[in-house]
This record gives structure tokens, C-alpha cells and sequence, in this order.
């Protein structure tokens, strides 16, 4: 008997065509989701804004709202004479120490500024990271292990509590070189007189010196001298801070500026002299990238539901 060989029925044709068509539509879904998952895990949120929002106070105009407030520990405080408090003079916010006799007698003076609202383009929206630059010289010398002066920069956000800037907020480096998310610094060349940035060297302990009036526990403070410092004269120098946020809704955004005595002796020109003062805001903003990845999501979606209907 002779055998033909016959081809295969079309309906089997047809459904091992149907059966790739759905495999290959399968991976490309897969493929796009996979695509859509990276966009948004790693490209949007590197995808962040440039400061649209900046509060600058150039001190030499005048004391530009900031309210100088002094405080001690057991109701002393600091006498008025003899700028032991802070005071605006010489274009700029200015404080000088003489010593204060007994350990138990910590005094301290707080600057603090008005109310910083990240308003405009970022009304009611997230805020991802505040900067903060100032120009200032100081005289905090000590040889001793607590110091006897230190200056501390906090913040307060939507009137809560101030929190002091830890060690990893500050900036080192050149002045002028660019801050990866907000750009140029602000203090470059103008009220600069040296390019290297300078951070805070000194972090108040806990254990037994845990109640250092009014430094705040944990929080990064200035100590040392700056270049040729004196009551009158000395160079500015540059110090930087970047803070970031997990997308908070700002409303109230303060700074203080906290100078302490710990009362022990100290040089009588001790003190911390503030020039100028710039805070930034910068929020998340996506753009491009998020309409890439809606554009995306919405062919992988298309092409499941056309995978679906088909019959």
C-alpha cells in the first residue's frame, strides 16, 4: 500500500501559530514591565530639580528679621554689655565671650531666623532637600576636651522641635566647586576669603557631659579658631550643609544659630561673627522621565489587553 504524506490540518497549523504568538507577546510584556520597574526604581528618582526657591539674607542690609534670644542654664544669662549677646553691627550678626566663672553657669544666646516658606512653585508640594550656606568666623578655642564655647547650626521644620545638623549634613571641598543637586555655591567669590570649606570638628558626647547647655546632643558644632580672627577683623570663611527629606511637606522651615559658653574660661574676643546666610529648597520633578515611563506602562498595557481579547 502506498502512503502519501499528507500535510497537517489547518485548524493545527492555526492554533501552534495562535499558541507563538502568545509566547512572544508574553515576553515582550515581561520585557517592557521589567523596564517600566527600573525607570522607576532607579532613572525617577534621580530625576530631581534644581533650587526654585532660595531665602538669602545678606546681613550687610541689616538684621533682616532674625531674633536674637539669650538663654542660661538656671535662669542666669549672659550679661547685656560687652556683646555677650547677640548683636547686628558692622554688617553682620555678631557675638563676643568674655569668661564666666563656674562650671554650673552655662550660658548661650540663640539667632534664629523667620519663617523660611518654601512658597512659589513648591506650595504645598514635597520639598526633597534644603541647603544651607553662610559665611561667618569664629573663635571657639579651647585645649580642653569639652570646650568651653562651641556655635551649633539647628533647624525646625513646621514648628517642631530643633534638630540639630549632624556630621554627615556638611559639605567639604573647594567652594567653588558645584553641589551635585543644587548647583554653584551661593558664597562663591563674594563673601568668601578662602576656598576651602569649613564643617564643624566637634559632636557633644553623651555619658557624663550629656546636659552641655545649650548645644543640642548629637548635633555637629563649630569649634577653633578661623583665620586671623579678632573682634574686629578676620577672615570669612564658607560652610555648607545639605539636608534631605523623604518628599516632606514643608510649611515652616526655621534656622538657629546656637552660641554656647559652657562656663569655663575662654579668650575674651571669643565669638562668632555671621556676614551672610542663604537657604535653598528643591523638590522632586521627574518631567521627562515620568511621562517616558507612563508612555511605556501604557503600550505594555495595551498589549495585555489586546493579548486578552484575542481569540
Amino acid at each position: 500500500m502506498t502512503h502519501s504524506n499528507q500535510p497537517p490540518a489547518a485548524p493545527d497549523r492555526e492554533a501552534r501559530s495562535r499558541v507563538a504568538r502568545a509566547a512572544v507577546q508574553s515576553i515582550w510584556s515581561a520585557c517592557i514591565v521589567f523596564l517600566v520597574a527600573l525607570l522607576l526604581l532607579f532613572a525617577l528618582p534621580q530625576a530631581r530639580a534644581v533650587p526654585i526657591v532660595t531665602n538669602e539674607f545678606d546681613f550687610a542690609d541689616g538684621p533682616l528679621d532674625w531674633t536674637p534670644q539669650p538663654v542660661g542654664k538656671l535662669g542666669l544669662l549672659p550679661p547685656i554689655t560687652g556683646g555677650k549677646r547677640w548683636t547686628h553691627a558692622n554688617g553682620q550678626w555678631e557675638v563676643n565671650w568674655s569668661p564666666v566663672s563656674g562650671p554650673l553657669v552655662a550660658t548661650g544666646n540663640y539667632l534664629t531666623s523667620p519663617l523660611l516658606d518654601p512658597a512659589g512653585p513648591l506650595e504645598g508640594q514635597p520639598v526633597d532637600a534644603v541647603r544651607i550656606s553662610f559665611a561667618h568666623k569664629f573663635n571657639f578655642s579651647s585645649s580642653l576636651t569639652v570646650p568651653p564655647a562651641a556655635g551649633q547650626v539647628v533647624y525646625s521644620i513646621n514648628g517642631g522641635p530643633y534638630t540639630p545638623l549632624p556630621v554627615a549634613a556638611w559639605s567639604t571641598g573647594n567652594v567653588n566647586t558645584p553641589e551635585p543637586l543644587f548647583g554653584p555655591n551661593p558664597l562663591w567669590p563674594t563673601y568668601v576669603g578662602q576656598t576651602e570649606l569649613v564643617v564643624p570638628g566637634y559632636t557633644p558626647p553623651t555619658g557624663m557631659y550629656s546636659d552641655l547647655f545649650p548645644l543640642i546632643n548629637g548635633g555637629a558644632s563649630f569649634t577653633g579658631v578661623t583665620p586671623g580672627y579678632s573682634a574686629t577683623g578676620g577672615t570669612y570663611v564658607p560652610s555648607v550643609a545639605v539636608l534631605d527629606f523623604p518628599l516632606q511637606v514643608i510649611t515652616d522651615f526655621r534656622v538657629r544659630l546656637i552660641n554656647a559658653n559652657l562656663g569655663s574660661s575662654c579668650p575674651a574676643d571669643a565669638g562668632w561673627d555671621v556676614r551672610y546666610l542663604q537657604v535653598d529648597f528643591a523638590a522632586p520633578e521627574p518631567g521627562s522621565l515620568l511621562l517616558a515611563a507612563a508612555g511605556i506602562s501604557g503600550v505594555a498595557g495595551y498589549r495585555f489587553l489586546k493579548r486578552r481579547r484575542s481569540p
